[in-house]
């Protein structure tokens, strides 16, 4: 063993190639599965260049409530690139800066072949996961100093890499759990003023029921006193990110009506995202809910159309409520915007 001011060069002589055959048998073990794995040869069939140029995160969450086939492949593109952090620093002369950059030099030049073949795609989060991996395993490597050319302290560096693993998992999955699933603040969309339209917001929040359930809206209520077409825009300027809220067609209409449908059609920047149908004669009633996603949605238009000859016949809309992003997702957003 040498010692080069804190880079030590383990593994000499026969333990030394027995290690580099190890690595070798490896890494073609780990290039089969991502040029030939999983059946992409077949999947790849008249596909044209795949390739996502834009960070969209590091993709590693929680197992809880996701494809369990996605949550599969990010941890195995964490776990899969862990060996050669640990084991590259052991044979070769390298500090941190030289090894990770080689390191994204090599996993790059594989993300271009696997578009260019077209046996997978280039993803720069791909990328950053698999650099990741890697990172966790130099830093298992670093910590043990002692014995590290020994069987007992590989079991130190291995179960070091674990721990250093769990964490990063832990870490890094509470981080995306906050930025996929924790709002931001919530503003009532009838605290906004209408850039276009008119529209009538009932200012006493009234009851009512929907298949002999009682409804008593909290936040607002878009009011039945309207006419049977309605149209309104707001100015959001990019600032939400979803809008969530109930609608439904209250009993006393829903008896009396006809079975022409009702159309409420939101727009953003002049193209329809989401529309809700429903119709007086459809033989259930009861309330549903909406969610419509409003990430980089400048201006808001909110269609109400009602075919029916019954003037009396509309639908009802409670609850409506705007969501900004939380911090981490406008820090993130923000530095989206300079790329």
């Amino acid at each position: 063993m040498k010692k080069e001011g804190v880079i030590l060069i383990l593994y000499q002589g026969k333990s030394r190639k027995f290690i580099i055959v190890l690595l070798s048998l490896y890494t073609c073990l780990t290039l089969y599965f991502l040029f030939l794995g999983f059946d992409r040869s077949s999947s790849s069939l008249d596909q044209g260049l795949r390739y996502s140029l834009t960070p969209q995160g590091i993709p590693l969450h929680f197992p809880m409530g996701r494809d369990f086939k996605i949550w599969f492949f990010e941890m195995g593109n964490f776990i899969a690139f862990i060996p050669f952090g640990m084991v590259i620093p052991l044979l070769f002369r390298c500090g941190f800066i030289r090894f990770i950059s080689l390191f994204i030099l090599c996993i790059t030049m594989i993300e271009t072949v696997q578009m260019i073949s077209r046996l997978g795609a280039f993803d720069i989060d791909d990328i950053l996961i698999n650099t990741l991996g890697a990172a966790v395993g130099y830093g298992a490597q670093r910590v043990v100093m002692h014995q590290r050319n020994t069987l007992k302290g590989l079991i130190r560096i291995f179960l070091t890499a674990i721990i250093f693993s769990m964490v990063t998992i832990s870490v890094v999955g509470g981080l995306n759990h906050y930025l996929d699933n924790v709002d931001g603040k919530s503003v009532a969309l009838n605290e906004l003023a209408s850039s276009d339209g008119a529209v009538t917001w009932d200012e006493e929040l009234s009851g009512f029921t929907v298949g002999q359930t009682n409804v008593e809206p909290q936040i607002n209520l878009y009011s039945r006193e309207k006419q049977k077409t309605d149209e309104f825009s707001y100015l959001l300027n990019g600032k939400y990110k979803n809008m969530t809220g109930y609608f439904a067609i209250p009993d006393d209409i829903f008896r009396t009506a006809s079975n022409e449908s009702i159309t409420v059609s939101f727009i953003a920047d002049g193209t329809e995202i989401y529309s809700l149908v429903v119709s007086a004669n459809s033989g259930e009633n009861h309330p549903d809910s909406f969610r419509i996603p409003l990430k980089g949605v400048n201006a808001l238009t909110i269609k109400v159309f009602n075919d029916d000859s019954n003037a009396m016949t509309n639908i009802v809309m409670w609850d409506i409520t705007l969501t900004e992003p939380n911090t981490g997702q406008k820090f993130i957003n923000s530095i989206k915007s300079m790329f």
